[in-house]
């Protein structure tokens, strides 16, 4: 890690929700299986993003999310949940779990390759990559909560500029 620089996002509008359905589809969740899946994305709501890189976040954060509810060893069903809207010139992309959370030993390097692993033999590198995926498209990934009862995510796209 560090040695290799991601390539820079090829940018395109396209629909979010068949997106999110494929990061579903890809980690085995569907709305039958005990970690169930839930999309709150509109049918066309778009986004102005590089949808290879995308998926890569997403998939980062929701495989996370299926680890973290799969280790509690609950009895019940678990829940991840992806829900999106526009806000003015930028989309809103928000991933909730009913994990355990993060513990406050995590957080302060959460996003810091090495460092920020929750899982026993974790590396961080998940989240590291993902949060330089968004940054690359001029956005921001953050941790918006996270003790309790799951954690929630949240990353803002913006649209490019006029130029761009």
């Amino acid at each position: 890690f560090g040695r290799v620089e991601e390539a820079a996002p090829r940018r395109e509008k396209f629909q979010l929700r068949p997106l999110a359905e494929e990061v579903g589809d890809g980690l085995g969740l569907s709305p039958t299986t005990r970690v169930v899946i839930v999309i709150g994305i509109e049918h066309d709501l778009l986004i102005d993003a590089d949808r290879d890189q995308l998926y890569r976040v997403l998939s980062n954060l929701a495989r996370n999310s299926l680890q973290a509810i799969e280790a509690q060893r609950a009895e019940g069903p678990g829940t991840i949940s992806i829900a999106a809207r526009r806000h003015m010139n930028t989309t809103l992309i928000r991933l909730t779990d009913t994990g355990p959370g993060v513990p406050e030993r995590a957080r302060a390097h959460l996003f810091q390759a090495f460092q920020g692993s929750v899982r026993k033999g974790g590396t961080g590198l998940g989240l590291t990559i993902a949060r330089e995926l968004v940054v690359a498209h001029g956005g921001e990934l953050r941790l918006a909560e996270g003790t309790g009862s799951g954690a929630v995510f949240e990353i803002e796209i913006p649209d490019r500029g006029p130029t761009q």
